[in-house]
């Protein structure tokens, strides 16, 4: 066992309870649903494999959920702990919308119009976008030169990822786009850039290897097929069992 996927589900959109689904994506399996994403939880999953077992995961993808980190990185002595690039990616396009709602709100009514109903144009991938959506947008950037930046440090920020290099590059590329962020000054981007400095070791993990949570992710949408087609669960043991029989060994 050389990598593992941590990501929790909840099966009722928008509130708990969270489980956590641990898969081995070289398996293309789901090993364990745990009841919730308690730190103490986990911990005790990993007991019940033993010393021997966590001994042979070279590396553990997440997202930034402190639980995960902490009880992975006492338990696994030799696993590289990656933060999950999709779900910085999901921060990042929250950021950017607070940052679109604070210029919107002290923009011009001219501005303020333009900027109305915006939020897909600047969140879509630039590659995604029609002819008439990036038409749209060019457009609507040259109104604001604020919001542009925001839009350039969004897109930096994913070229940078998809950048094919080394973890030293990566290292000095992202302390580069944090000094831009920073220097934005705008209060949106203070929490994002805080929460990027707080991981970025784990951050610079993910080229050390190009890992994500991306086989987690296309497990979780299934379980909520399945779970969709059940018409839910009335208890987790049931929906455990059903994840497990469809996805586990």
């Amino acid at each position: 066992m050389k990598r593992l996927c941590l990501d929790e589900i909840t099966p009722h959109k928008g509130h708990g309870p969270y489980y956590l689904i641990i898969s081995a994506p070289e398996l293309g399996l789901v090993l364990e649903v745990l009841q919730d994403r308690k730190k103490a939880s986990l911990e005790a999953w990993f007991a019940a494999r033993g010393p021997a077992w966590c001994a042979q995961v070279a590396e553990c993808c997440a997202d930034m959920w402190d639980a995960y980190h902490a009880a992975a990185r006492a338990a696994l002595p030799n696993a590289r702990l990656v933060v999950d690039r999709f779900h910085l990616a999901q921060n990042l396009s929250f950021a950017l919308s607070q940052a679109r709602r604070a210029i919107q709100k002290a923009a011009p009514p001219e501005v303020k119009a333009a900027l109305k109903g915006a939020r897909w144009l600047l969140v879509k991938n630039r590659e995604n976008l029609t002819a008439e959506e990036g038409q749209k947008l060019e457009a609507m950037l040259a109104l604001s030169p604020e919001l542009k930046t925001c839009y350039d440090l969004k897109e930096d920020l994913r070229a940078w990822f998809n950048t094919d290099t080394d973890r030293a590059t990566a290292a000095t590329g992202l302390t580069a786009w944090l000094e831009r962020a920073q220097a934005s000054g705008l209060q949106a981007w203070r929490t994002f850039v805080k929460t990027v400095q707080n991981w970025q070791d784990s951050l610079l993990n993910y080229f050390d290897g190009r890992h994500s949570n991306g086989f987690a992710e296309g497990v979780n949408l299934k379980i909520k097929l399945l779970n969709r087609r059940a018409f839910g669960y009335r208890n987790f043991n049931s929906f455990r069992l059903h994840i497990l029989v469809a996805f586990g060994p």
